[in-house]
């Protein structure tokens, strides 16, 4: 490297160097691949040893100690066994790690990343495993895409297996409320928030506390403040409330029907292959309107 590209360098750093209060960042990256990405980066550019914890949303972690871009030792992974460099050969500990930085860049965003000391000195015979064979392994392992949103048109008709769900208007009752109510035939998980009431969301299912897809407040907070952005948005369109859904590319697996009026929310989380359910009920619900 010449002179002038170091002192380019330096500048960029100093240009770019942010102060900071914590010893954690936030990795980058919108879908799981771009996760993926920033953790390699965070690997190649570690020069000196260093212990990384890379910490998902909903709590897990992956802690691997790095020296001159390769991975010498891992503390603490997602779920599993801990690979162990002694006893396991090369290319097991390859395709593992490979798996577990694609496993954590696929957990649930923000991904933090937080980079200490490491426990103890590194071992002179301590190779580890360079980050151009993990990044050359990761490419082998494809990760889950990521959702397809979409807003359903109150004009759809759709042609399904399943009957629509029965809704009978009650004036004491909103959209989001019949739909919530509605939805229990087909959904496995439902939530029901109320904007202007202080009251706790109503969560049932899969969604309920100890439950597998129960949304902690950190989550259901970031879910309603990132709803009320697409509301905004969408308010020149219609001020009519709006079916959204979401759905597993491929069409397999569990798909997300939210409902939201601007006040209130209902969620339905379901198999994928139910959705013509979904915009059965939510063309029952609207015809009930008429």
């Amino acid at each position: 490297m010449m002179d002038t590209d170091i002192l380019d360098l330096l500048e960029d750093i100093r240009r770019t160097s942010v102060a900071r209060l914590s010893p954690t960042v936030r990795i980058a990256g919108e879908t799981a691949a771009a996760r993926r990405s920033a953790v390699l980066r965070a690997i190649r550019g570690t020069v000196l040893p260093r212990r990384l914890e890379f910490t998902a949303a909903n709590g897990d972690c992956l802690a691997i100690e790095v020296n001159s871009s390769r991975i010498t030792d891992v503390f603490k992974v997602p779920a599993g066994e801990v690979p162990d460099f002694e006893t396991e050969s090369r290319a097991e500990l390859i395709e593992k790690l490979a798996g577990l930085v694609s496993e954590i860049s696929a957990s649930p965003a923000p991904l933090e990343l937080t980079s200490g000391r490491p426990d103890t000195a590194l071992e002179v015979d301590e190779v580890g495993i360079t980050f151009s064979e993990i990044e050359n392994a990761c490419a082998a392992i494809e990760l889950p895409s990521e959702p397809i949103v979409s807003v359903v048109p109150s004009t759809e008709k759709p042609v399904d297996d399943f009957p629509p769900a029965e809704a009978t208007p009650d004036a004491a009752e909103t959209l989001p409320q019949r739909f919530f109510e509605a939805s229990s035939r087909f959904a496995s998980g439902r939530v029901f928030v109320d904007r202007s009431d202080e009251a706790a969301p109503l969560l049932e299912g899969v969604c309920k506390p100890s439950e597998p897809m129960y949304p902690d407040q950190d989550t259901l907070a970031r879910f309603v403040a990132d709803l009320a952005g697409w509301d905004g948005d969408s308010q020149h369109e219609s001020e009519d409330p709006q079916l959204i859904v979401m759905r597993p590319s491929g069409g397999k697996g569990a798909g997300l029907a939210v409902l939201s009026d601007g006040g209130q929310i209902a969620v339905a989380i379901h198999e994928a292959r139910k959705l013509g359910a979904v915009v059965n009920l939510w063309t029952s619900l609207q015809e009930a309107e008429k």
